[in-house]
């Protein structure tokens, strides 16, 4: 799997007289998402937008109540997310699926970046969620977690202590001992009431030893 393409939603369309692709295929890339599947009518959009075009697949039927639960036990297990999004007779997407992509953009906004560049790892978490690694930058750990939360979480697997753990909303540092390989962090509510939270573990970079030049 790609893991930029953590996401695809797969446009059924209706009636492709009366399509704006241009539109259509924004709505993937306003919400964070990389990739879409549909017809080939849909290409010249999703070149101009930096879109993948995937081959038409069979995607989950998904709702505004169920999706991110999904998105998270895919991306834990190392899956794509395919999602059917109806498009009806007259070119616009349906009040179901738009509710269901209203629900992926609010959770995209904070954590899009971390969802996508992710990939799983060998860290474990000792609560209700998982740890993938950035993998364009694999000294930063994303750690996704269930809401409700609790008071501490316990990170095995590392190999050295990390120089930062932050939530990555708001970047409010959280505060952690570490001790044979296990990360131990102490939780404070985030600001916002997401039903997944995520924070970021900031390993030690070679670029942190380079000592500041005084002029």
């Amino acid at each position: 799997m790609n893991s930029d393409y953590a996401i695809i939603l797969n446009f059924n369309i209706t009636n492709e007289q009366n399509l704006d692709t241009d539109d259509l295929v924004k709505v993937a890339r306003n919400i964070g998402v990389r990739a879409v599947s549909g017809p080939e009518i849909l290409k010249d959009a999703c070149q101009k937008y930096t879109i993948n075009l995937s081959e038409p697949k069979n995607g989950e039927d998904l709702t505004a109540d169920n999706v991110i639960d999904e998105m998270m036990q895919n991306r834990k297990n190392g899956k794509q997310t395919i999602i059917n999004i109806t498009v009806d007779e007259d070119g616009k997407i349906n009040s179901a699926s738009q509710e269901l992509l209203d629900k992926i953009n609010n959770w995209m906004h904070m954590f899009g970046h971390a969802f996508n560049e992710g990939h799983p790892c060998n860290l474990e978490v000792d609560q209700d969620g998982f740890v993938l690694e950035n993998h364009h930058a694999d000294y930063q750990k994303y750690v996704f977690l269930k809401s409700p939360l609790p008071k501490e979480i316990v990170i095995s697997g590392l190999e050295q202590e990390p120089n930062r753990v932050e939530w990555v909303e708001n970047r409010i540092d959280l505060d952690y001992s570490f001790k044979n390989h296990a990360l131990k962090i102490k939780l404070e509510e985030p600001a916002d009431n997401f039903k997944w939270q995520v924070l970021r573990i900031q390993a030690h970079r070679p670029e942190d030893d380079i000592k500041e030049t005084k002029f």
